[in-house]
């Protein structure tokens, strides 16, 4: 979820807020962007028989969200047109439009990615909306950077300055845009300048992704764990605790099941990644950046479900804190959770 309403009231200060804001709207400016996946009664909302979408959530109170708000899916009938009425004689609609457009294009709201993305189109953001540590920051730019590092041994064996030329490469590659410092890795990769931009940018997504991982497994085991042992309280019905058993053991299934997709992908990127590098093979390469845009798509919407069920069990059930809860909320967080993973609920 992207919270800009937790944003204004943790960076209204700060000069960059008002001067480089994430939409030109007030309201949009303190609204809440989820990743929605379209339920039955929303079918036809979208275009393209889509299964998920991009929805904004604008509350009616700050200060009370369980009042509730008005909102809206991205690219549903009229959408713009809310947007003109939100924004008022005096904004720019246009360029809050373009906003939305450059989030419904992601797979998930990392904002890691939405930073990516956002630079990549030219739109120009404060980095107080962007709440990444400079911890995460750090880790994530150096596991990228020893693949990149690998990336660039084989287009350019033999330099004799190969450390300070590696870390200029590494920026690069890591910059919004690829520019013509990474000419040699396009052309190591045989790919034409669209393929190879659009290319890096979902590999860049898709090793993040790769980071991410490694970060959520320790997150979901307890979660595995405390799911099926979680106790209950009041109201006891026989058949209500029988389905709410079935449904955790079929949630711990779906977790497995697609925890299990998200490490297939990353194994057919390890796959073609060792071809390049080791087997010195760039069409491999070359093909699964061609791939890589589609794929990402895929792992985001895998990994942005599992991260939303470690992130909401972690808030509302911090370590140690296993206090038993209504069967009816334990249920209600059950379906929720198979519902995000593409489950039955």
């Amino acid at each position: 979820m992207l919270n800009l309403l937790a944003v204004s009231s943790a960076s209204r200060n700060d000069p960059g807020y008002s001067e480089q804001p994430f939409f030109t709207s007030p309201r949009l400016n303190e609204s809440l962007i989820i990743k929605h996946r379209v339920r039955a009664d929303e079918a036809g909302v979208l275009p393209k028989d889509r299964v998920s979408g991009t929805k904004v959530i604008l509350p009616f109170e700050r200060t009370d969200l369980k009042i509730g708000g008005r909102s809206f899916l991205i690219e549903q009938k009229g959408w713009r047109d809310v947007v003109n009425d939100i924004s008022g004689a005096y904004r720019n609609p246009e360029r809050d439009i373009l906003v939305l457009l450059a989030l419904n294009d992601l797979p998930s709201l990392d904002p890691f990615l939405v930073r990516e993305q956002l630079k990549r189109r030219g739109l120009a953001v404060a980095p107080c909306y962007f709440r990444i540590s400079e911890a995460d920051v750090t880790r994530m730019q150096s596991f990228v950077g020893k693949q990149v590092e690998i990336l660039l041994d084989i287009s350019q064996r033999n330099r004799m300055d190969g450390s300070s030329w590696s870390n200029r490469m590494i920026r690069a590659l890591l910059a919004p845009t690829p520019g013509d410092s990474i000419h040699p890795i396009r052309l190591a990769l045989r790919l034409d300048p669209e393929d190879f931009e659009e290319g890096i940018f979902a590999w860049k997504g898709f090793v993040y992704y790769q980071w991410l991982l490694g970060e959520l497994r320790p997150q979901l085991g307890p979660f595995l764990r405390e799911i099926l042992v979680m106790k209950t309280h009041g109201f006891r019905d026989r058949e209500m605790s029988l389905a709410l058993d079935r449904a955790r053991r079929r949630l711990v299934d779906r977790v497995n099941s697609v925890m299990e997709e998200v490490v297939g992908a990353v194994r057919v990127y390890e796959a073609a990644f060792n071809d390049l590098t080791r087997n010195g093979k760039p069409l491999a390469f070359a093909n699964f950046l061609r791939r890589t845009p589609e794929m990402f798509i895929l792992l985001g919407e895998r990994i942005g479900a599992l991260s939303h069920v470690a992130s909401y069990w972690q808030f509302r059930f911090p370590e140690g804190a296993l206090e038993p809860i209504q069967m009816e909320e334990l249920f209600e967080i059950v379906r929720d959770f198979e519902f995000t993973l593409g489950g039955e609920a």
